[in-house]
Parts: structure tokens; C-alpha cells; sequence
């Protein structure tokens, strides 16, 4: 039997070095294997070619350890992934800015299609930037700037734009996470000595970076103190969004979509348990531990 046509994509994109593209063509060759003696191996691999960790993206060296870089194409499962109706709108101005960026910067108008996300940590902010950047079919370029200041501070503000350089010559969603931990309101004393200072200069070279960046890179920002940015910053994300902790019937909502995607069923007493855990990130992480139960009492 001959070569497949995603065989032979695949071979073609491992020749040219193409990692990225190599998966995709793998995960292509792996779903039409229909055979019984291939299934567990098609099973097992299609899982790890598809999950996160597999699925970030190669930067340049000197971009490592500023930036991670995900295809979202293949990591992000949209099935599993509620939405809600406040966040929904929120991406549907994203989305109605993006077809419109085009033609403002051919009027020579500047925008950053910017959004500030805030609230209590747990809420879904990083994983909503994640799923604009599914939908805009972009890659997810995430920078957490907590982990920046504690490696970086001496030269902070060289690596910020290093990683925004990337961004204005890379189209992306450039999610930038905790920036009240490096954008912190300044408190104009004009004192510019010591860390407060610092800060300060790396909070104004923050803002120079964003100016700088054209109409086609979406911005996703996202912090649990939004009292504690710097309002000069405030003033560039075009949106503020607080992302509000799901109702117990979004909640509900959200197992029971997570638990169609993967095929898994649960009595409706057991998903009101998992639902009273806390936030959406406490319940999904119950719930995946409540499928781990029941997938080792199945192979038990």
C-alpha cells in the first residue's frame, strides 16, 4: 500500500524541520489508522501529540525563559471549554476589532486591540486568552511577569522588549499575566532611588513597548489587584473586563460540557459535590481527579 497524503506531509515536514507541522501531520495519521490491533497505540499517541506540554512552540534563545509560545491549534480542546455569556461578549469585541484593524491602520489610524482581564485568581483569565488565540487561529505567546521580576530585575526592562519585539514582528495574542507585579502604580513622589524606582522605569519602558505595537497583535492582560496598576497603563488596555467566578449553575454547565467531550458520565448528586468545591479551577481540578477514579476502578 502506498503513502498516505498526511504520510507524506509528515515526512515532508520532518524533512524540512518543521515540528509543528510534523505533529499536526502525525495526529492526521494516527485518527485515520482504524485497525483494532493499532488502537491502543493511536489512542496513546493522538493523547500526548495533543496535550499542552507537547504543543509549545521553539523561541530564539534569547527569548527563553521571557516568553512561552503555544499552538493552540492542536493543545486547546474548545469542547471542553465553557464559555460564559459575559466572557462571550468580551471576545466578540475582540473579534469584531480584529476584522476592523485592518482597514483603520490602512487610515493610518493606530489601536492596540487591547483587554485587561481582573478579578480573584482561579477565575479562567489565562485560559480565555487561550482560547482567543484558538479562535483567531494565532499563537499564544504568554509572558508572566511574576517569574520575570524574580530572574530579571536588574534588566527587566531589556527583556520586556525583547519580548514585545517578537510580538510587533510575529502576529499573536500576547498574553501578558500578574502585571500588577511589574506595572505598580507610581506614586509620585519623585523619589527615583532603590526598587521603588526601579519599578517605576520599568513600568514607563512597559508603556513605551506598547505603543509600539501595530494593530494586528491582540492583547490580553490579566491581573487579580487591578487597584495596584499603574493608571497611565490602565489607559492603553482599550477594555477592562472583571471576570466574575462562575454561578454554581454555569458551574454545573461547565462539568457537564467537560464530561460530553471526553464520554464520561456522572450522577447528578456526584456533580453537585464537585460543583461546591469552590471556583471553576477547583472544580476542574476535582473533576479530573474524580475521572482518574473512575478510569482506575475500570482497569482495576
Amino acid at each position: 500500500m502506498g503513502l498516505t497524503d498526511n504520510q507524506k506531509r509528515l515526512i515532508q515536514a520532518v524533512s524540512l524541520n518543521d515540528i509543528q507541522a510534523a505533529k499536526k501531520c502525525a495526529i492526521a495519521c494516527v485518527a485515520e489508522d482504524a485497525t483494532a490491533k493499532n488502537k491502543y497505540f493511536c489512542t496513546k499517541y493522538k493523547a500526548v501529540l495533543e496535550s499542552t506540554g507537547c504543543n509549545m512552540m521553539e523561541l530564539l534563545q534569547n527569548l527563553k525563559g521571557l516568553l512561552v509560545l503555544e499552538d493552540t491549534s492542536i493543545s486547546f480542546r474548545e469542547g471542553r471549554y465553557y464559555l460564559s455569556d459575559r466572557e462571550a461578549a468580551v471576545f466578540r469585541g475582540i473579534t469584531r476589532m480584529r476584522k476592523v484593524n485592518a482597514r483603520l491602520m490602512e487610515l493610518g489610524i493606530p489601536y492596540v486591540n487591547s483587554t485587561l482581564l481582573y478579578g480573584e485568581s482561579g477565575t479562567g483569565k489565562t485560559t480565555f486568552g487561550r482560547y482567543v488565540a484558538y479562535k483567531a487561529e494565532l499563537p499564544y505567546c504568554y509572558m508572566n511577569f511574576s517569574g520575570l521580576v524574580d530572574s530579571y530585575m536588574g534588566s527587566t526592562s531589556k527583556n520586556i522588549s525583547k519580548a514585545f519585539s517578537y510580538a510587533i514582528s510575529n502576529p499573536c495574542v500576547l498574553m501578558l499575566d500578574e502585571i500588577d507585579c511589574i506595572s505598580i502604580a507610581r506614586s509620585g513622589s519623585g523619589d527615583s532611588s532603590g526598587s521603588g524606582g526601579e519599578m517605576a522605569r520599568i513600568t514607563i519602558s512597559l508603556m513605551q513597548e506598547f505603543d509600539r505595537l501595530p494593530n494586528d497583535v491582540i492583547v490580553i492582560g490579566a491581573t487579580n489587584r487591578i487597584d495596584r496598576v499603574d493608571d497611565a497603563l490602565l489607559r492603553r488596555f482599550s477594555v477592562k473586563h472583571e471576570v466574575k467566578a462562575l454561578s454554581q449553575e454555569e458551574k454545573t454547565a461547565m462539568v457537564k460540557r467537560f464530561l460530553s467531550d471526553v464520554g464520561i458520565s456522572f450522577p447528578d448528586e456526584e456533580i453537585a459535590t464537585l460543583v461546591a468545591q469552590g471556583n471553576q479551577s477547583l472544580v476542574l481540578n476535582g473533576l479530573i481527579r474524580h475521572i482518574a477514579e473512575r478510569i482506575s476502578e475500570e482497569i482495576a
